[in-house]
């Protein structure tokens, strides 16, 4: 299956910058999230993409995501956290102008 890049809402406050994406059908145990610095990446398998409806509209999917995105201002990925909850990940990082902080991979809740 195809993934598809999905929105993205990129907002700062308090110190940190926050990356809300809807991810339709996943779930955090099949979701991989990195984030670098100065990136994010993140990748989503939907255990079930409901291909075989017979869809009379459909504006929005169930399936793979992937999305590489530039961040807007320099984070510390070792603070930071994400959460998937009713379909909606939220990565939130604190802001840092440290040129020496190495990429991680976050655990899911």
């Amino acid at each position: 299956m195809e993934s598809s890049v999905p929105p993205v809402n990129v907002y700062e406050g308090n110190g940190q910058l926050s990356v809300a994406i809807p991810l339709p059908g996943a779930h955090p145990q099949h979701t991989s999230v990195t984030i670098g610095p100065e990136r994010l990446v993140v990748a989503a398998d939907c255990k079930y993409p409901q291909e075989s409806q017979r869809y009379l509209q459909r504006d929005w999917q169930v399936g793979s995501w992937h999305l590489d995105l530039p961040l807007p201002r320099r984070v510390d990925p070792q603070g930071a956290q994400g959460t998937l909850n009713l379909g909606v990940l939220v990565v939130m990082a604190p802001l840092s102008s440290s040129p020496s902080a190495e990429e991680r991979r976050l655990t899911i809740a």
